[in-house]
């Protein structure tokens, strides 16, 4: 992306479209992942992602975000302007799969001599 980098596009997915969106990227530091889920990421995987990691992560922010949507229409929002789900907290959407791909990436990273 030339005008832009993952993060602005995030916040502007966030922003504009309020989709859920799983980061990937190759780069495990702890800031970049922190800075991913801060701008308003679901999860975030580290590549190579295995692709059961991802379907089980996607089943949960899916799973999440219509909970969110029933718990809002049960709620009787009196303006239909106002169709906002409520924001939840970073910490609601960590995945232990996804933390076990960070820690197995790592190890990898380690085995590896630290090269990709």
């Amino acid at each position: 992306m030339p005008d832009m980098d993952g993060f602005k596009l995030l916040e502007h997915i966030g922003l504009e479209m309020d989709l859920p969106v799983i980061m990937m990227s190759a780069d495990d530091g702890k800031q970049v992942v922190m800075k991913g889920v801060t701008h308003g990421a679901c999860d975030y995987l580290i590549k190579p992602v295995r692709i059961e990691a991802l379907k089980n992560i996607w089943q949960h922010v899916v799973r999440k975000r219509k909970n969110e949507w029933k718990e809002f229409e049960q709620s009787g929002s009196v303006e239909e302007g106002d169709r906002q789900p409520k924001q939840s907290d970073d910490a609601d959407y960590s995945s232990s799969a996804n933390e076990g791909n960070w820690k197995g990436s790592k190890k990898r990273k380690d085995e590896e001599g630290g090269n990709r």
